[in-house]
């Protein structure tokens, strides 16, 4: 969580998915890039790389040239990044957790900001790949071709390039290891965005088993100092899609969509 460690600023990101998946599907239509745009005291600031929403036509689903370049260099990123293998002795998701979106939705998030610095990312990492589904939904994949998509679970998870990701790089990660500190969350609640009930109804959605989930969580990062541990919280906000049944006995990961970090008094 770069965004809570670095400058206590909030951004939102969008994954590959939506910035490359969306650019020219039917239905849908990139918006478009947004300067920060600074909230309150706490000094909240929005970047987008391309939020995507339902379209009324599909003769509207034309990108700007800004969003193409963008894409272009999202795509490039995914490339770039290293296939991480699935941890074997990672302890999945099971039981009723696997068997409900909404649940499951809570535990993966819950899971994935508990975080450990002392311990390698690189295992965090490869937890999230053992979570990790794949969907050929249009709408969530796009233009994402099918040899990276094995990637796109823990690419929109870790990628910092455009603003704040759930897990740190990997600099920021050694600075937090080297300060003692981890992390502790509660989940606060679990909804199906609207957006997305909006594209299941209008029957735009063609994978039955792609659905989404946004997860409110409230995070506590714990430092250790000369004069005892130090609290620090933030309020989280992570969209996120899943695979599961029919196409899937259980829930899996397939990307996370936006992510927000707020922090919540002084640092």
């Amino acid at each position: 969580m770069n965004g809570m460690h670095a400058s206590g600023r909030t951004r939102v990101t969008i994954a590959v998915c939506a910035a490359i998946g969306l650019l020219a599907l039917a239905g849908w239509t990139v918006l478009h890039h947004t300067s920060p745009t600074t909230v309150g005291s706490e000094g909240l600031q929005t970047h987008q790389r391309a939020r995507a929403t339902a379209s009324v036509s599909p003769h509207e689903s034309i990108a700007p040239a800004s969003d193409a370049l963008a894409a272009e260099q999202d795509l490039k990123r995914l490339r770039a990044v290293e296939p991480e293998q699935a941890n074997g002795a990672a302890r999945r998701i099971a039981g009723e957790q696997a068997q409900q979106p909404d649940l499951y939705a809570a535990e993966f998030v819950r899971r994935l900001l508990t975080q450990d610095y002392r311990s390698p990312r690189q295992t965090h990492l490869a937890w999230v790949q053992t979570e990790s589904a794949q969907t050929k939904e249009p709408l969530v994949v796009g233009l994402v071709p099918p040899e990276l998509r094995d990637r796109l679970a823990v690419y929109s998870v870790s990628d910092a390039a455009d603003g704040a990701s759930p897990v740190p790089t990997e600099q920021e990660w050694r600075q937090l290891a080297a300060a003692g500190s981890y992390t502790s969350v509660q989940i606060q609640h679990v909804t199906e965005p609207l957006a997305w009930t909006n594209a299941v109804a209008d029957g735009r959605i063609t994978d039955p088993g792609i659905t989404g989930r946004e997860v409110a969580a409230l995070v506590t990062r714990h430092t250790k100092g000369s004069r005892g541990e130090h609290a620090q919280r933030f309020g989280i906000a992570m969209t996120l899609n899943l695979e599961g049944p029919p196409d899937r006995a259980t829930w899996g990961f397939v990307a996370a969509v936006t992510y927000a970090s707020i922090p919540i008094g002084a640092p």
